[in-house]
């Protein structure tokens, strides 16, 4: 009898426990991110119950009651409810994200992150959301996403200086600075800094104004001049002068004549309208406008020809490589003149790229009228963040109003050996333990880990249905333990009397 009473009341208890893993699975099931909970049993030791049968043709046990095995987490995928901003994370897959607080390092499934007054995305605990830093493209180590707030409270981009300008166009007919004794620069000898227009509007057939930034982030306008220089042997020639305005001139060439230079030269194109070769030379003297003080400019390591710009008030020098569709995969030029001077009037004499490649998209001379087909900098002024975007692979992207955007984070996702052997901290936290094995680090939308979704957040995988059916079964379970105790104690009772008649 005492066996039975001793059975029923751990019926009773392990019971209870299973009840305790049903109401928290119900307490939890509108929490983000939440798994549930399942209650796994097991019998206890047995006794030999004496029965007169030998024991090697029969054992006879009879069971001490039970016991609760284990606790199980259902790491099972949650449905997934729209978020209400852009830090509403979900995972769909395997993975999980990692946050931190000081030197507590926790794992979550709940994706309800949001920056917090120091610019941390944090989740509702104030644990900070980890991911690697990217900076030129380049990734780091992970550590937590901070966006901190800098000058009037704002996320700035600091301005970048123009170090590379396209300019691709079709030039039509035109020839307008025609010059016998230097028809391939006369748009250079021509020109006069000193002048309210550098060059005359009769002077050129052609040009294209390009909005470049200084180091400060101030923008300045770069134009390049084109005009007709006959043709030779079969070839169809241009010449092109990039000048600034002279008033911004803070070279050396700043209040002379020359004002405003930066690189001259000839485009070559065959009878068919295609550029097959270039020249392109910069100023090397005080006196810009003599033929003579300039050289072959110096290639940038795209195989572009580059020119030196001085702003001023805009940080000193800078190097600009200029992309009229044609680069040097050499980075050298083939023998000609060493100056414009030296040319004339000889188109033999000019001086080509050495190892001359053709983009998709080049200058052409295909005739009729002069156009813009693709004009670029990748210069900009200073900005503020306005925005973020983050995408599957968990990277995420600052919107800049300087209409620039920049890749800033990758968040990373981590998973376990064991995933029964986290250990839950409430918070939706979990941590890593022996039993649990060491978090591996790996990136979303790569195998074996999940992708991010933004503004989505993943909810509790509780079922109603199961847990009310598990509440019944522990209910009714407890019920009938608790009447076996009680017809066990009424056994007892009964015993008792008959010992007392």
């Amino acid at each position: 009898m005492l066996r039975a009473l001793y059975s029923g009341a751990s019926g009773m208890k392990t019971l209870s426990q299973g009840m305790q893993a049903v109401s928290n699975n119900l307490a939890n099931v509108n929490t983000v991110g939440f798994k549930q909970q399942q209650a796994l049993f097991e019998d206890l030791m047995s006794q030999y119950a004496g029965t007169g049968n030998s024991a090697s043709t029969s054992i006879s046990q009879v069971g001490l009651g039970s016991r609760l095995t284990s606790i199980r987490t259902m790491y099972g995928q949650g449905p997934y409810e729209s978020g209400t901003d852009i830090t509403d994370l979900s995972i769909n897959g395997k993975g999980f994200f990692q946050v931190t607080s000081g030197d507590k390092i926790h794992y979550t499934r709940a994706g309800n992150f949001r920056f917090d007054k120091d610019g941390n995305l944090v989740d509702p605990n104030g644990f900070v959301l980890n991911g690697r830093p990217i900076l030129d493209g380049v990734e780091g180590a992970a550590t937590g996403i901070s966006l901190p707030p800098g000058e009037n409270g704002r996320n700035i981009m600091p301005a970048k200086a123009t170090t590379s300008i396209t300019a691709i166009n079709n030039l039509g007919s035109g020839d307008r600075s025609s010059d016998a004794a230097n028809p391939f620069f006369s748009l250079l000898s021509k020109w006069n800094g000193a002048a309210d227009s550098p060059l005359g509007d009769s002077a050129y057939s052609y040009k294209q104004a390009i909005k470049v930034y200084d180091a400060s982030g101030n923008a300045h306008d770069v134009t390049i001049y084109f005009d007709g220089a006959g043709e030779s042997g079969g070839n169809k020639y241009f010449e092109f002068v990039v000048g600034m305005d002279p008033a911004h001139d803070g070279s050396a060439l700043a209040g002379t004549s020359g004002a405003g230079l930066l690189m001259a030269g000839t485009l070559t194109f065959n009878s068919s309208g295609q550029l097959v070769n270039m020249s392109a030379y910069t100023p090397t003297g005080a006196d810009a406008t003599n033929l003579g003080n300039w050289a072959p400019a110096s290639f940038g390591a795209d195989g572009l020809p580059q020119f030196t710009a001085t702003f001023a008030g805009g940080g000193g020098a800078q190097g600009v490589g200029l992309d009229l569709g044609l680069s040097s995969s050499s980075g050298a030029w083939t023998a000609g003149a060493g100056s414009p001077a030296a040319v004339g009037s000889d188109a033999s004499n000019l001086t080509g790229m050495a190892g001359a490649s053709l983009a998709a998209l080049s200058t052409t001379a295909y005739g009729g009228s002069s156009s813009e087909i693709r004009s670029r900098q990748d210069g900009y002024g200073q900005g503020f963040l306005a925005g973020i975007d983050i995408n599957s692979e968990g990277i995420i992207s600052g919107r800049y109003s300087n209409g620039q955007s920049a890749d800033l984070y990758r968040i990373t996702l981590y998973r376990f050996t064991s995933e029964d052997g986290l250990r839950r901290e409430g918070m939706n936290h979990f941590s890593a333990t022996r039993e649990s094995g060491a978090a591996e680090e790996g990136l979303p939308d790569t195998e074996n880990f999940g992708t991010v979704a933004a503004k989505t957040l993943e909810q509790s995988n509780v079922s109603m249905e199961r847990e009310f059916v598990n509440m019944i079964i522990y209910q009714r379970g407890f019920q009938t333990n608790s009447k076996s105790i009680m017809t066990a104690d009424a056994m007892i009772q009964r015993a008792l009397e008959l010992k007392r008649m």
